[in-house]
């Protein structure tokens, strides 16, 4: 492997490269504990098109191609954009992996979402929430490691793949774009990695992407569905760096109502990358 033939790897001691780290870290943290963060997502509701009421949510709600729809008894308003709705409300229709925060009950958020074609409609109560930021400490992670800077090489696609990947809840099937592959080594192991892309990203143009993954921690030390990482590829095939220092949690740790999207199949790393954010810490 190529450990020292980026600059990136000889950095990782640096002041700045430490403290960017940091901030990165503590950003995460201030996030975690936001009163409307993901801590406070207080369930999880596929929309059909035959109304159905939801406990602690007013109305009853629907969807179809006009987008979702909610029918409020005459005791029940809400709270869209700013102003109060009574009767029947129709919504815009969902883009898919849009997060909308749709409508206010009082002082619980009403988000739309759409995953995978479906519609859902998730809660975020803070009066929940502070329930488990109390509970929640931190989320550790290792040290930082040079070794865990590796130097790939992409692999583009001809064209983008829309590649369908399962969610951790509710039956959902997202449909991600891979861009390509990122090919690397450890421990004298070839690894091959797909790149997820932002929707809209075009073949032969360079952008940011992600990489799920599983590896020899996971449901050890980390996470047992998976991490995240953010990678930059380039418009054409080309070294990759990746900072497995950066890998990150998705919300699934967190909370039990986040349709996170699983690794790819082919997306398991054979040897335990012992870098990155490990599972959360909650004092129960």
């Amino acid at each position: 492997m190529l450990w020292f033939m980026s600059s990136t790897l000889t950095s990782v001691a640096s002041a700045s490269y430490v403290d960017n780290w940091k901030t990165a870290r503590e950003a995460k943290e201030q996030q975690r504990r936001d009163p409307y963060g993901f801590l406070s997502y207080a369930g999880f509701h596929k929309l059909a098109t035959a109304p159905a009421g939801f406990d602690g949510i007013p109305g009853r709600w629907s969807t179809g191609a006009d987008g979702p729809r909610v029918q409020l008894s005459e005791d029940e308003e809400l709270l869209v954009e700013g102003q109060a709705v009574t009767g029947s409300h129709q919504f815009a229709p969902v883009a898919e992996r849009e997060f909308r925060r749709a409508a206010y009950a009082g002082e619980v958020i009403l988000e739309l979402s759409k995953r995978g074609g479906q519609d859902l409609l998730r809660p975020i109560d803070p009066a929940f929430g502070r329930l488990l930021i109390g509970a929640y400490d931190h989320t550790p992670a290792y040290d930082l490691d040079p070794r865990w800077i590796v130097e790939g090489q992409f692999i583009p696609f001809g064209s983008v793949r829309p590649t369908p990947i399962g969610a951790t809840i509710g039956d959902i099937v997202h449909t991600h774009l891979a861009v390509g592959e990122v090919v690397f080594a450890l421990d004298g192991a070839e690894q091959r990695l797909l790149v997820i892309a932002r929707d809209g990203q075009q073949a032969g143009v360079a952008g940011t992407g992600t990489v799920l993954f599983k590896d020899g921690t996971s449901g050890l030390t980390t996470d047992p569905k998976g991490r995240s990482l953010l990678v930059a590829f380039p418009a054409e095939e080309g070294p990759l760096t990746l900072d497995f220092n950066y890998t990150q949690n998705l919300q699934r740790p967190y909370t039990a109502f986040a349709p996170c999207p699983l690794p790819p199949a082919q997306n398991t790393v054979t040897v335990a990358i012992e870098a990155g954010e490990q599972l959360p810490v909650f004092n129960r």
